[in-house]
């Protein structure tokens, strides 16, 4: 038997891996494992297996109970199945099987936690004390400050030929030095490993290859010392359950140690460029040599280039990004690398010699390429690919369907959508992006659509596939067989959960928008009965807009229409009495945040078109108009809206206009109520001289200091503004004279003498002018 200790999707490892069984030429291979997923080890070898991959195994009567297990192309386990297969060895996972580590975890949890309420009881329980971790020391003794750099520049970059022995030898003297025992689960891996090895052998197996992380190669390294009743008490009495396995894409990403997988590896990316990388030299190699041994099977370290290789990548990805990089960085850039590599006494350059030698020469001064650097070339965006074949549940199958009926893909690369939901496919695009968020996949955030595409036949999305929502489809597959089954079923669950009225308002609006009219009496139901209760103005305001577009649309999506009718009877009254007071007293980002609410509101109740519900909607508009106490972004909001319905003309739009912006105001507030009057456009300022000449007057008047404090809110609002709208007003601005006039001159015959008394008198006082 020979043992291979390796780093869990290590390029170096999978390198010495394979020259290592081409040398031995077992006749079986164990990997480490879980046994519940032989059967899918036949699918490593199907050509529409592309990795990263990953095995999940689950408990189908309990969900929670998940693992996965993922493999890259450098990934030793893979290259150690490949090679198997290869060459018809048969192959074997060796390691506890999940059937036996789901109840193990369930039965230590409940240990940990007794242990927790005792260690509360007796502080000075020694089992509270953290060991520390043996490859930490040894890195620190190596001059590293980080195991997993120390692991990659002494294994993954240039591994030496007899490097196994090695690995043994350390292990087990870092084992050794371990002041605690290993935990229940890994002696019972290791137990479970040595029974495999032994069952192995008495089929008739002897070239037996043991292919296992390295920590545990100590324990495997002869098993004759340990006796079979030994493990076998061990093992005694486990809890088993029923596991289900299948492949599913995995992603460089959640490879990595940034996304909290416990066996990550720093830099993915950078990984595959050194397994490419080698693979090709070997093809050279054995060009040269005009060998018939497999070409990939024993690639040899040829880490120099590949650090031309990952800068030059690093070029080009730069100036597809409008950086201007030449061939004369990379140059220098492989040079700086190999010296930092030389200073540092590592072998070749790694990734931390490679990303500063980038940031040297290339000037990534500022954080945008670094992020591009780190993103495409350290960890990746790779997404792998399972074959179509697998099997896999009912609704991950029609999910699958109706992502390619609709022509999605599913890329860990964020992708932004725009839909146009008069379109058939954009309309299914977006039903099924809706129905994946109701079964908890998030596969797509919503954004907002901005400019001019503001109405509800656009949608505007960000879309990013994680592989974690592949166990969440398979998860969901117990509310129904198919996506809308599942997503009618979880909807009306989450109905009978909610119970105050932001929670059904969001509701009512995704079973809207995903086409699940089944949901909508139920969910209309109790909206009537939680709304009866509710006296926040602005929570009200939510609940509107939904339940018009169901008005609307009710008769497509075969909803209960007199139900919407009433609810909204009852809430539109209470609503537009309660909005005023709502508006008062807020600050700057509540009262943006209310401003949304009533342009939707606004646009729902259009929608509506009910004489008895416009009349209403009127009375507060006009009461925030009116208020004194109202946010003037508020105001001046309903101020454009009441012009904008013709319920106010030019010449009292000038008047409040006037007001707003006289000195009596703080200049603050004046640009708030103007930022609420322009909001949208500015149109109405170019078809209306007399409200652009009041506006241009008090910019003109505006103290130099003023000018300078309100500068940034003024540039907010007119930025806004389309840019031929922006150009016209550039124009208008540039054509007024110096002495012309803002506001026109009074004529005597409008002197109202009787109201100016009392004003003359107060002034005569403050003045101490004398009655002539």
């Amino acid at each position: 038997m020979q043992l291979y200790g390796i780093r869990h999707h290590g390029p170096g490892s999978a390198r010495s891996l394979l020259r290592a069984l081409t040398a031995q030429q077992p006749d079986f291979i164990l990997i480490e494992g879980p046994p519940d997923a032989d059967a899918l080890l036949r699918y490593i070898a199907h050509t529409d297996m592309v990795p990263p991959v990953a095995l999940l195994i689950y408990n189908p009567k309990n969900l929670q109970q998940a693992s996965f297990f993922p493999f890259a192309e450098f990934s030793p386990e893979w290259q150690a199945v490949r090679y198997g297969m290869a060459q018809g060895i048969p192959v074997r996972f060796v390691d506890l099987p999940m059937s036996l580590s789901f109840g193990l975890k369930e039965a230590d949890a409940m240990e940990k936690n007794k242990g927790e309420l005792a260690t509360l009881a007796d502080p000075a329980d020694s089992s509270s004390i953290i060991a520390p971790d043996p490859f930490r020391e040894i890195a620190t003794l190596a001059g590293y400050t980080d195991p997993e750099r120390w692991w990659e520049a002494m294994f993954e970059r240039g591994a030496a030929q007899d490097i196994f022995p090695v690995i043994i030898e350390l292990m087990t003297a870092l084992r050794s030095s371990k002041p605690r025992p290993e935990t229940r689960e890994t002696l019972l891996r290791e137990a479970f490993m040595r029974q495999t090895i032994r069952s192995t052998k008495k089929e008739g197996f002897e070239n037996v290859a043991v292919v296992c992380g390295a920590w545990h190669t100590p324990a495997l390294a002869d098993v004759e010392k340990t006796k079979p009743a030994t493990d076998a008490a061990l093992l005694k009495g486990l809890k088993k359950v029923k596991t289900e396995a299948t492949w599913i894409p995995w992603s460089f990403d959640r490879l990595s140690v940034q996304s909290g997988y416990g066996a990550g590896v720093l830099a993915p990316a950078w990984y595959r460029i050194l397994w490419e990388n080698s693979v090709l030299e070997n093809l050279k190699s054995a060009d040269r040599s005009a060998t018939t041994e497999p070409l990939a099977l024993h690639p040899q370290p040829s880490t120099t280039s590949a650090s031309a290789v990952w800068l030059t990548s690093a070029a080009r990805l730069l100036r597809e990004h409008d950086v201007e990089t030449s061939s004369a960085h990379v140059i220098e850039a492989v040079r700086l690398a190999d010296t930092l590599a030389t200073l540092r006494r590592t072998q070749q350059p790694g990734i931390e010699e490679l990303r500063e030698a980038a940031i040297s020469v290339m000037g990534l001064a500022s954080e945008k390429p670094l992020e591009l650097l780190d993103g495409h070339l350290v960890v990746g965006d790779v997404l792998g690919q399972v074959p179509a074949s697998l099997p896999v549940p009912p609704l991950k199958a029609d999910f699958e369907a109706q992502v390619r009926s609709c022509r999605l893909e599913r890329s860990t690369a964020e992708k932004k959508l725009e839909l146009d939901l008069r379109e058939p496919p954009d309309l299914r695009k977006s039903i099924l992006l809706h129905r994946a968020e109701m079964l908890g996949i998030r596969w797509g955030s919503p954004l907002d659509a901005g400019g001019n595409r503001q109405g509800r036949f656009h949608e505007h999305w960000q879309i990013k596939w994680l592989p974690d929502y592949e166990i969440r489809l398979i998860e969901a597959g117990t509310w129904g067989n198919t996506v809308a089954s599942a997503a009618l079923q979880l909807a009306l669950q989450r109905i009978h959960e909610a119970d105050v009225l932001p929670q059904l308002s969001t509701l009512l609006s995704t079973v809207l928008k995903a086409e699940l009219p089944d949901a909508m009496p139920v969910l209309l139901h109790k909206l009537q009965n939680i709304s009866a209760l509710s006296s926040d103005a602005l929570r009200l305001a939510d609940a509107v807009p939904p339940l018009a577009d169901a008005l609307r649309y009710g008769q497509a999506r075969s909803l209960d229409l007199g139900l919407v009718e009433q609810l909204l009877a009852q809430l539109i009254p209470r609503l537009c009495l309660q909005l005023p007071a709502a508006c008062t007293g807020v600050n700057e980002d509540v009262a943006a945040d209310i401003l949304k609410k009533i342009l939707a509101l606004n646009r729902a109740l259009g929608i509506l078109q009910s004489p008895e519900h416009d009349a209403q909607w009127q009375q507060a508009l006009r009461s925030i108009h009116d208020s004194d106490l109202a946010a003037p972004l508020l105001a001046g909001l309903c101020s454009r809206l009441l012009f904008d319905k013709n319920l106010e003309d030019s010449t009292r739009t000038g008047d409040t206009m006037r007001f707003r912006l006289s000195a009596a105001q703080a200049p603050a507030d004046a640009a708030a109520w103007l930022e609420g009057f322009l909001h949208g456009s500015g149109l109405l300022l170019l078809h209306h001289p007399s409200l652009w000449s009041i506006l241009d007057g008090w910019v003109r008047d505006l103290p130099a200091d003023f000018f300078q404090e309100l500068l940034p809110l003024l540039r907010r609002t007119f930025s806004r503004f389309a840019p031929p709208e922006r150009g016209k007003m550039l124009d208008l601005a540039k054509n007024v004279g110096p002495q012309e006039r803002v506001f026109p001159e009074k004529n005597n015959a409008d002197w109202d003498v009787e109201r100016a008394k009392p004003v003359l008198d107060v002034v005569r006082k403050l003045f101490r002018v004398s009655e002539q």
